[in-house]
């Protein structure tokens, strides 16, 4: 056998283990993708975590009990992750009634409005980075993502005040440990923050 033919038959040798390599790496990847996922501990970490942002809303908006139109409602999409979902109607935060709003009317400023979307924000943020680690069926590139919806049915000679927040951050940056106040910043970079 000539040097060629020794280097030919080590380059076919050395191609068909490695396509054997990479048809071995994609077939153990394709069953893990293809593994039915376990609903019923999706469904309790679901559960539990509905009940921390219900909490948090409830303590944003604790002086109007009618501003929760629709409480969290979360669902486990496989290859995505976790979304939740929820709907406060800010301008309920006033409550109305036969006799009159009750509050005064600075109550109900824009500002006050946009003050307050923020800070639900800032603590829904908070929620994530605190509590987001409780989801055991999601893998490390999977998403945890909040979808706030607020609307503002006002008087109709005042302005709209409509919003939607997406707060999506991945698995593997809510399982970091150092759940602390100074690592908020580099969480927030890391996340992704959509407002419209």
């Amino acid at each position: 056998m000539t040097t060629k033919q020794q280097h030919t038959a080590v380059l076919l040798l050395s191609l068909i283990m490695g396509l054997s390599l990479v048809a071995h790496a994609a077939g153990g990847k394709q069953e893990d993708s293809g593994a039915k996922p376990d609903y019923v501990s999706a469904r309790q970490d679901i559960l539990k975590f509905e009940a921390v942002i219900n909490d948090v809303i409830n303590r944003s908006f604790s002086s109007s009990p009618f501003a929760v139109v629709q409480k969290p409602k979360g669902v486990y999409l496989q290859g995505y992750g976790v979304t939740f979902a929820f709907l406060v109607n800010i301008h309920r935060a006033v409550t109305r009634t036969p006799f009159g709003p009750i509050g005064s009317k600075a109550d109900m400023s824009q500002e006050l409005k946009k003050q307050r979307i923020e800070e639900l924000k800032e603590k829904l943020i908070q929620t994530l980075q605190d509590s987001g680690e409780i989801f055991r069926i999601l893998r490390k590139e999977e998403y945890v993502t909040i979808i706030a919806y607020v609307e503002d049915r006002n008087i109709p000679d005042e302005p709209s005040a409509n919003k939607t927040i997406v707060l999506s951050a991945l698995k593997k940056d809510l399982d970091e440990p150092g759940h602390r106040g100074d690592r908020l910043q580099e969480f927030k970079q890391r996340m992704k923050i959509v407002e419209y």
